[in-house]
């Protein structure tokens, strides 16, 4: 069941992309690259706000299934309305459209922080971590081969004249939903192992307090963090470089989807060694090559002027190689270094620390409409280059796996 539900889940937001799909749709209603980042920040804050909250409702829990089932169906209802809206949106009323757009968004990633914390405690619970590579990396690759798919469709459909917008975008929303929603009926049908759980339920203020020392305490974890900071800090240009390409490199609005299947190209070919890596080897070496391939992303498109906007092809099939190294190898190597009955907090320290980046896509657009794209490039590239060198500081969890 969460084979089934990662490779349609998948698929189903290829149809969608937050990074090449998105941006171009809400491109319609504002002139704005900073608006742009807005919506891509508040994607990133919804996911992150409720996180400590939630760990601190379910330690005491053995089972978490219930709150995750809740989530991922307000998300599912959450999506169609986006589709539904694109569909029957106004046309002269660009201000009610963003509106919309804002709160939908913004709830869809507000669910989704809630239901991150059951689904990697279950999976913390349910799978070795000689295993968890090979699931991750298959959710993946069949969900990237579907997504080939959809990113072909996505071209055929934004570059067909007939389909007016917006309703061709409409057209897509309602697909993704489509996927998601029986990718969330396979979700919920999943059996949840019991755990072990904290039965003493504190107060809020006190778990808060023992949180905090985690940081302190663990201090391999606290470099995990770090690590990780970086590399998101890096990833603030990436709502930007399709945009990049149709206002600077001349490229045709079809050819997002080619975009978007190179991504999910670039998901597929790294899947199998990501997994096959975490599985024999360990998760920090995926963490190191998945931040050495972030680097080259703004590199090449620094450079793709001098070659066209098909070097754009590349960055996004890296983009595809670091995103599914980022999800198997952090998330894995997470899941191996929390103890059992704090993992739930683990997840919610991590989740809530990534929140310090929510901002930085308004940053990136800020940055675009008062300076270049090359500006924003470049410092995409300078503290990527940090998070490489944060990556070889973190320890081996284990030598040889079995």
């Amino acid at each position: 069941m969460g084979l089934v539900h990662g490779v349609l889940f998948r698929a189903g937001m290829a149809f969608s992309e937050p990074m090449s799909v998105l941006p171009v749709f809400l491109k319609h209603f504002t002139g704005s690259q900073a608006m742009i980042g807005v919506f891509s920040a508040l994607m990133n804050a919804g996911s992150v706000l409720p996180q400590l909250l939630v760990a601190h409702k379910l330690e005491s829990k053995p089972r978490k299934k219930p709150v995750l089932v809740v989530a991922i169906w307000v998300r599912a209802a959450l999506w169609l309305i986006l589709g539904l809206l694109a569909y029957f949106c106004p046309p002269g009323h660009p201000t009610i459209v963003l509106a919309g757009l804002l709160l939908l968004l913004f709830g869809f990633s507000l669910a989704g922080g809630v239901a991150t914390i059951p689904f990697n405690d279950i999976w913390g619970k349910a799978l070795p971590a000689t295993l968890r590579g090979r699931f991750f990396g298959h959710r993946q690759l069949w969900g990237g081969l579907l997504a080939i798919g959809a990113g072909y469709a996505v071209k055929r459909i934004l570059g067909n004249p007939s389909i007016a917008f917006p309703r061709n975008y409409a057209y897509l929303f309602l697909l993704s939903f489509a996927f998601i929603a029986v990718s969330y009926v396979a979700l919920s049908s999943l059996r949840e192992p019991e755990g072990k759980a904290n039965h003493h339920r504190r107060r809020l203020a006190d778990f808060l307090k023992a949180s905090l020392r985690i940081l302190w305490q663990d201090r391999n974890f606290g470099a995990l963090i770090l690590t990780q900071l970086a590399v998101g800090f890096g990833a603030f240009a990436l709502p930007f470089y399709v945009l990049y390409g149709r206002d600077e490199l001349h490229m045709a609005a079809g050819d997002v989807g080619t975009l978007v299947a190179a991504q999910m190209a670039g998901g597929i070919l790294s899947n199998l060694l990501w997994a096959h890596l975490s599985d024999r080897v360990g998760n920090r070496i995926v963490i190191v090559l998945t931040a050495a391939m972030a680097v080259g992303i703004p590199l090449l498109a620094l450079v793709s002027p001098a070659v066209g906007w098909r070097l754009l092809i590349a960055v996004f099939v890296l983009i595809g190689f670091s995103t599914s190294g980022s999800q198997i190898g952090f998330t894995n190597y997470l899941l191996e270094i929390a103890p059992e009955q704090l993992r739930p907090t683990y997840i919610a320290l991590r989740g809530t620390a990534l929140g310090l980046t929510m901002l930085l896509p308004v940053l990136g657009g800020l940055l675009i409409d008062m300076y270049s794209y090359q500006a924003t490039f470049l410092v995409a590239l300078g503290v990527l280059i940090a998070g490489l060198l944060l990556s070889l500081r973190l320890k081996p969890v284990r030598k040889i796996a079995a």
